[in-house]
């Protein structure tokens, strides 16, 4: 404990004004590290405050009288040095709020070696779901209790305590608390200790950690109970608030199997004793991987076999292969810097799927990948604002932004490529080369590059450079000619993709790319792989072209194994459509054609009635990864066809395309049909009734009816169905009985069902009492942008969402606006939707007027999306009239 007598003259640096250190980005100076720290908290969660002391084991490599660490939001008390058993107190103190620093001044420059700085400092248990924060639960009989937990990716640590936060300043940690006597205290390595303390508390202190970096520390204090098991001897525990630790059994049994997996593939045992799983009831992310102790969200942790659907299961299968993978990639391997966020997250989104695939592979998940992940990545890398994968990080603002879907999905989709283009065995071998050389250290993209090029003697670096160092993604324009009675000659030639395509200056991009492709014509079993490294690229194949029934077809990207877009000729289109009708084309054909066609509609580059036309040729498709896709276009259509004269005309097609799928899956599951028909059934009920099938309506009404006397009346799988169509076609008794369902639920899976279906009402009346129940405490924090966006996205809610967003913005920014995925989603979900020249000037202003500096980016391309929307809708408004006419 530092003495009384000897504090530090503390300033503060406004916003805007120079800090009083000499740091000019967000990169400390490297004239000292850290090698240890010694960390005790005090929360008080009665007064929502903390106290804290710490002692660092420091090695000062360069002589100076200054010591720059990382502090956010803290109040620092006592800092001083202690050497050879001498005490040097800091003279001044200088927190940079603008840089999150504190600059410690000594009265002469310290000479180099190694010595240990101790500070004394106190913060505040916040609401905002990051640093070290507060968050309510409550107990069985209704008794509401709060604890306290963390959050510190990305540069959070600096909230709790102040450190070297950043992800190359790796340290070893030791963590106490001091709690009641009565609460558990959770961190990422085991209990060594409990020992009372004055007035009922107790100090609870824990092992050394090994060499790890700040955010992935965690440290959680509460009332909690736990379900646990064993897994090649380490302990595994569910870690729940009391009531609920059942629920997490399928969670348990999944990371316990996913141990075993995992040290198989890696060829590197789970590093350390002991392996929790915690369910934060407000948390922003869906999980956390702090390193022994990883946090999620309720929802993506716990499956009640009463009341959780096959999609519930799923998902929390994916979210806990995601973070434990993260234990080996992220964790014992760590990025040098922000820039290479991909490295953790990208390979954690890829392995999630192989994860899962193996210990359920009747779920498919590698065709689910081809929607769920590279649909979204494309999406958002189609833009024009954009970043590549390795991109450039100067202020902690910019890091947040990067947790996105070029990181995660596009990552794992680049990865996915590789591993075909390298062999799976292969590639294997180069992983496990990288993180036996780099373990318990830091890496950069390139050291991933030169592991596995060691292992395979392949060019990865060169091939790979073009698709992390440059922004988006090729389209490949196809055109054939025969050549001779048997071969044909394909000219594939490359440019980069955008959905503002314009004809008079984007060809003329330079954006090359070398790209794995896999050609397969309808008379061949498996794919011919080449490799397009030039503009314009001519691959001549023998007549495999036809199959045994005259079928006559080739796909370029068969199995969707590349991150690019294709499109045909107007006559190679054509003959794709009895392959489709007829299914001949394999599942991830038949998605990858419809995907890629929609997305040419939306850059401009094919008609939207040409789409129209050809996703007609859907009518018998049986499969769920298909129809996911299929429906994501045809509801951003209906989106920005909502106002148009013809909206009648476009539903009538939806329902004409929905109705034969719908008889086939029936409300009823059949016996031992497979996982994903059971994910199919309540996707399409839900998108025929909103298209205005009434006896799809009606059987709805009923089915809420019956679940209102009693929700397990209703399957869990149709549950989220049945309440959104009973809310799209109910009135003011409708949504006092799903507030009613929302308030007696206990799962929050339940409640959110309930929340959500909120948003699906058309009375203006009803949307607008769903978004101030929004802000409400009635609806948790992270939850909040979840009921905001549900609105935003029916079209008789778009511009009540958006007026109610600016009116409350101050409450919004102050939950949300210091950095997060929330702030990025919520200005996403209320501004994408729109399609005027007039919003886009409005939503400009707005953020001029009202900057968010860690949705910068975003702001940008919510304000190209409606660009795109804009004039998408101009292009297409007279021929889709005139062609839904004729269709109908």
């Amino acid at each position: 404990m530092l003495p009384g007598d000897q504090r530090p003259k503390t300033t503060r640096s406004r916003e805007g004004e120079a800090p009083m250190s000499n740091v000019a980005t967000s990169l400390l100076p490297a004239t000292v590290r850290p090698i240890k720290y010694e960390v005790t908290l005090s929360p008080d969660l009665v007064a929502c405050t903390f106290t804290g002391e710490e002692t660092i084991d420091i090695e000062v490599r360069q002589s100076t009288a200054q010591i720059v660490l990382n502090a956010a939001e803290l109040e620092i008390h006592e800092a001083s040095l202690l050497r050879n058993g001498q005490q040097l107190p800091a003279e001044r103190i200088d927190l940079d709020a603008e840089a999150e620093t504190a600059t410690l001044t000594f009265a002469r420059p310290l000479p180099t070696g190694t010595m240990q700085l101790a500070l004394r400092f106190s913060g505040v248990l916040n609401d905002k779901l990051r640093g070290f924060y507060r968050s309510d639960y409550l107990l069985p009989d209704g008794t509401k209790r709060t604890m306290a937990t963390t959050q510190f990716e990305a540069p959070d640590a600096r909230r709790a305590f102040p450190c070297w936060d950043e992800p190359a300043y790796k340290a070893k940690f030791t963590i106490a608390v001091v709690i009641p006597a009565e609460l558990t205290a959770i961190s990422n390595m085991p209990i060594v200790s409990e020992t009372p303390q004055p007035e009922g508390t107790k100090l609870v202190r824990f092992a050394e950690s090994p060499i790890m970096s700040t955010y992935l520390l965690a440290i959680m204090v509460g009332e909690f109970e736990c379900v646990e098991a064993q897994a090649e001897g380490t302990l595994v525990r569910v870690w729940t608030t009391p009531g609920k630790k059942e629920q997490g059994r399928f969670a348990l049994d999944v990371a316990c199997r996913l141990l075993q997996f995992y040290h198989g593939y890696f060829g590197i045992p789970y590093p350390l004793p002991k392996l929790d799983l915690i369910a934060i009831p407000d948390f922003a992310a869906g999980a956390m991987e702090n390193w022994g102790a990883i946090t999620y969200r309720e929802v993506a942790l716990l499956v009640d076999p009463a009341h959780s659907s096959a999609a519930t299961r799923q998902r929390v299968a994916i979210i806990v292969a995601h973070e434990i993978a993260h234990m080996w990639f992220g964790n014992l391997v760590t990025m040098q810097w922000w820039n290479d966020l991909w490295l953790n997250e990208g390979f954690a989104s890829w392995i999630e799927y192989k994860a899962v695939d193996h210990l359920f592979p009747e779920w498919e998940m590698w065709t689910q990948f081809l929607f769920a992940d590279i649909g979204p990545a494309m999406a958002l890398d189609g833009l024009r604002n954009t970043h590549p994968i390795e991109a450039e990080i100067k202020h902690p603002d910019e890091i947040n932004e990067l947790f996105d879907a070029i990181s995660y999905s596009k990552g794992a989709a680049i990865i996915r490529m590789l591993e075909q283009f390298l062999g799976e065995e292969t590639f294997r071998q180069g992983l496990v080369h990288y993180l036996s050389r780099h373990q318990y250290g830091n890496a950069r993209t390139e050291d991933l590059w030169a592991s596995l090029e060691q292992v395979s003697g392949k060019p990865v670096k060169a091939i790979m450079d073009t698709w992390t160092k440059q922004p988006g993604y090729p389209f490949v324009e196809v055109r054939e000619q025969r050549v001779g009675e048997d071969q044909t000659a394909l000219t594939l030639t490359q440019r980069r993709f955008f959905y503002d395509y314009d004809p008079a200056h984007d060809p003329q991009d330079t954006s090359l790319w070398r790209i794995p492709v896999g050609l397969k014509g309808a008379g061949a079993s498996q794919p011919f792989f080449t490799m397009l490294e030039n503009r314009e690229n001519t691959v001549l194949l023998s007549d495999k072209g036809k199959s045994g029934d005259g079928a006559s077809w080739i796909t370029v990207n068969a199995g969707r194994t590349g991150f690019f877009r294709v499109n045909y000729s107007a006559e190679m289109w054509e003959r794709f459509r009895p392959a489709v009708e007829s299914r001949a084309l394999p599942t991830a054909d038949r998605l990858s054609l419809a995907a890629d066609a929609f997305a040419l509609t939306r850059a401009g580059l094919l008609p939207a009635t040409q789409f129209l036309s050809f996703i007609r040729s859907y009518t018998q498709e049986r499969e769920y990864p298909v129809w996911s896709d299929l429906l994501g276009s045809l509801g951003w259509m209906a989106n920005l066809l909502a106002e148009e004269p013809y909206e009648a005309q476009f539903k009538a097609l939806a329902r004409d395309l929905l109705r034969p799928i719908v008889a086939y899956i029936g409300w009823e599951p059949r016996p031992n049909e497979s996982h994903l028909d059971t994910l199919l059934r309540g996707m399409v009920i839900q998108e025929l009734g909103h298209y205005g099938e009434e006896p799809v309506l009606q059987e709805a009404r009923t089915r809420f009816g019956r679940y209102m006397e009693d929700p397990q009346a209703v399957r869990p799988d149709l549950r989220s169905a049945v309440l959104n169509l009973a809310a799209h076609a109910g009135d003011e008794s409708t949504y006092a009985m799903l507030r009613e369902a929302d308030k007696r639920a206990t799962l929050q899976e339940e409640k959110l069902r309930a929340q959500g279906a909120l948003g699906y009402f058309q009375q203006r009346e009803l949307l607008q009492r769903a978004l101030e129940l929004s802000l409400s405490p009635e609806v948790r924090s992270q939850d909040t942008i979840r009921l905001v966006g549900a609105v935003a996205a029916n079209p008789r809610g778009r511009d009540l969402a958006w007026d109610f967003v600016k009116a409350n913005w101050g409450e919004f920014d102050r939950r949300y606006g210091g950095g997060g995925f929330l702030i990025m989603r919520l200005i996403e979900s209320v501004t994408s939707h729109f399609a005027t020249a007039d919003r886009e000037r409005e939503v400009a202003e707005f953020f001029q007027a009202h900057p968010v500096p860690s949705a910068t980016r975003t702001v940008q391309q919510c304000l190209e999306r409606i660009r795109i929307n804009t004039r998408w809708l101009a292009q297409n408004r007279q021929s889709l009239a005139a062609w839904l006419s004729s269709a109908s």
